[in-house]
């Protein structure tokens, strides 16, 4: 059986998202992005669990039902460009209560509680699938029996095994040792005695040697925690997790690094809200957040690591769908002073990769023009999805912008000709001073960040560019601006540029040196010189040949000024942008043109910008992480701006992922 993940491929492109805080923050700011259905045809009324194996991801859920078919399915990598994905059900085997997954050295296990209360499990047969016909039954020496749920930890090469007893309030463990083959032989299943639940527990590791337990009271809803040691086999005094009430198994991860825990839960009794603090394993926190009113559920929540930057949070809502939302250990609005300054103040902008944004103001239609305005709308004109301010808080660092004159205001602007009265038609987006205020703002609060602004495509008759370099200027503070000196930009470090905006005009440069010059070209005099390929299609196949052709044509390097910019967008096609997403209801156009439209629409299925941009951008970081490999992206002419529509968090953590490889150290 296919199941359709929804963007787990490339999780940060639909999930725009939050803000989190610095490593060594105390714990409250941290944001998650808004949660999305991650397999639509998947339901359940238990918690699901998700883990990382080998790069890929595995989910598992128990479909609704007591007792429901356990299911299993391989999610793909974080950089896959499939969205079908083998979904695998245990035919024969039921149960009533929630299966997890365990990682153990090189071995995945799928756990469950059988109809009988014994451990049932199964163990993969490679890196993307389980063995299904080959169920385990694990014993437990004394006969007890198992309820309500399990969770488990890697410890000191074991799994230690945390559940519920069959009664009303006893936890209980048990210390799985796997033989060559991978099975567990029979072990005692022992109380813990550190408390007592009406639910079953979560365990992690906090090193190789020592557990911690946390659970809900007995007959309140308090959440507790306590150490156990599986050397010693000694106990903690349980502690009282602050004043974190739930109404259903708190669940612990260790998601940062082994001296930080993250803890989270559903709130007590009909809350149905989702709480979280982290602190140092060696305290308990004391303070809690509770998530945006949209995070609703009745059971316990799962973790899963993403990369060494972010993290997944799977849950079931209400409505019995399996849900995904994204968080990281880093600020992106930050990242620039927090990852890159510290060990590379030195390096310059030739050294580095940053995120950058195409049309970048394009997040709105304010208003429309050029001689068909009637055919623009927001899907043949917008490029983003997050506005100016929403991109440099995403982590984005340089922005394509293209200015015009609409209702004696300064907007941003997209159109098929430079002037708007020349165009067949474009669309204006973000107004030019609110942008300008985001990004003072911005700088104001972020001083170790740097900004880079290209403006191009300028009508001197519509939009003088001497005044339109004023405005700029005065409406983001000339004392914010990077000044201009004699040396070229591969002269420049970081560290100088901290707290700057570069503002280049094509072809254009003031004498103050405020405003410089930039062009696109082999080669040219100006203070910036792109280079770049515009593959200027909808095919992605065309698109990836044309970007590998322009690294060849780079091969024996670049110049001092050049910035390697990836140009990478999938572009409509020109009855795409002429037809798609219409109203349908010009009334400058006749009734049977406007059914045509829509007619055309419905068979070729034409895309809109974005959607063009959902499909292209998954293929970015799988095939230039392929042609780094293969040595055709080289230090000679790798990328210093990777440069999208749709642009978010998910291209920031690219660049920090990049950033920290070979190809980006001098």
């Amino acid at each position: 059986m296919k199941r359709v993940l929804y963007q787990l491929a490339l999780p940060l492109l639909l999930l725009s998202g939050g803000y989190p805080f610095p490593k060594d923050a105390a714990a409250q700011s941290l944001s998650f992005t808004a949660p999305r259905i991650l397999l639509p045809d998947a339901g359940t009324d238990k918690a699901i669990d998700i883990t990382n194996f080998k790069g890929g991801y595995f989910v598992t859920w128990k479909e609704p039902g007591k007792p429901g078919r356990v299911h299993v399915c391989y999610l793909g990598r974080h950089y896959d460009t499939s969205y079908s994905h083998p979904e695998g059900i245990i035919e024969q085997e039921h149960t009533a209560f929630a299966p997890v997954l365990r990682v153990l050295n090189d071995r995945l296990y799928l756990f469950w509680i059988g109809g009988d209360g014994t451990l049932k499990y199964i163990l993969n047969r490679s890196d993307t699938a389980f063995d299904l016909t080959e169920i385990h039954t694990l014993s437990f020496a004394n006969q007890s029996k198992l309820a309500l749920g399990i969770t488990s930890a890697a410890i000191g090469g074991k799994v230690l095994l945390a559940s519920h007893a069959a009664d009303k309030q006893h936890l209980v463990y048990a210390l799985l040792e796997p033989g060559e083959d991978g099975l567990f032989p029979a072990c005692p299943l022992l109380l813990v005695k550190a408390g007592s639940s009406a639910d079953y527990p979560f365990v992690v590791n906090l090193n190789d040697t020592v557990a911690r337990f946390c659970w809900r009271g007995y007959k309140e809803q308090g959440v507790y925690c306590t150490d156990y040691n599986i050397r010693t086999n000694t106990w903690k005094a349980s502690l009282p997790l602050g004043p974190a009430k739930s109404g259903a198994a708190p669940a612990v991860y260790q998601v940062w690094n082994q001296s930080r825990l993250f803890y989270i839960w559903k709130g007590p009794d009909k809350d149905k809200r989702i709480y979280y603090t982290t602190g140092g394993s060696s305290v308990i926190p004391e303070k809690q957040t509770a998530l945006p009113g949209y995070f609703t559920t009745n059971d316990p929540v799962s973790i899963c690591i993403v990369d060494e930057n972010n993290f997944a949070l799977a849950y079931t809502g209400e409505n019995k769908k399996l849900y995904l939302s994204y968080f990281s250990n880093y600020n992106p609005a930050s990242w620039m002073k927090d990852l890159l300054l510290p060990s590379k103040g030195g390096y310059t902008l030739r050294d580095i990769v940053v995120p950058g944004s195409h049309d970048a103001g394009m997040s709105v239609l304010s208003g429309a023009g050029g001689s068909q305005s009637g055919t623009i709308n927001d899907c043949n004109t917008l490029t983003q999805t997050l506005p100016v301010a929403g991109q440099l808080n995403a982590g984005i660092r340089m922005f394509d912008l293209r200015v015009g004159r609409y209702r004696d205001t300064l907007y941003t602007k997209h159109c098929s000709s430079d002037c708007m009265a020349d165009a067949i038609g474009g669309g204006y987006g973000e107004k030019l001073q609110t942008l300008l205020d985001a990004i003072r703002n911005f700088l104001r609060k972020n001083k170790g960040e740097v900004v880079l602004l290209t403006f191009s495509h300028f009508c001197e008759r519509e939009t003088p560019v001497n005044k339109l370099a004023d405005q700029i200027l005065n409406g983001l503070g000339k004392d914010l601006v990077y000044k201009r000196d004699s040396r070229e930009i591969d002269a420049v470090p970081l560290k100088e540029l901290a707290g700057k905006v570069i503002i280049t005009f094509e072809h254009y440069s003031r004498p103050d040196g405020l405003i410089d010059s930039c062009t696109i070209g082999d080669k040219s005099g100006a203070f910036v010189n792109f280079r770049r390929e515009y593959a200027a299609t909808d095919q992605i196949g065309k698109f990836l040949a044309r970007q590998e052709s322009f690294f060849h044509t780079l091969a024996e390097g670049t110049n001092k000024n050049d910035l390697v910019r990836l140009d990478w967008q999938l572009t409509q096609s020109s009855d795409e942008a002429a037809m798609i997403c219409n109203d349908f209801q010009d009334e400058k156009t006749n009734a049977l043109v406007n059914g045509a439209m829509l007619l055309t629409n419905v068979i070729r299925k034409h895309q809109s910008i974005v959607n063009l941009s959902l499909d292209g951008n998954k293929y970015l970081p799988v095939k230039l992480n392929e042609w780094i490999g293969k040595g055709l992206v080289n230090s000679r002419n790798k990328p210093n701006i990777i440069y999208v529509d749709v642009a978010g968090e998910w291209v920031t953590d690219y660049c920090i992922d990049l950033n920290k490889t070979s190809l980006y150290q001098k």
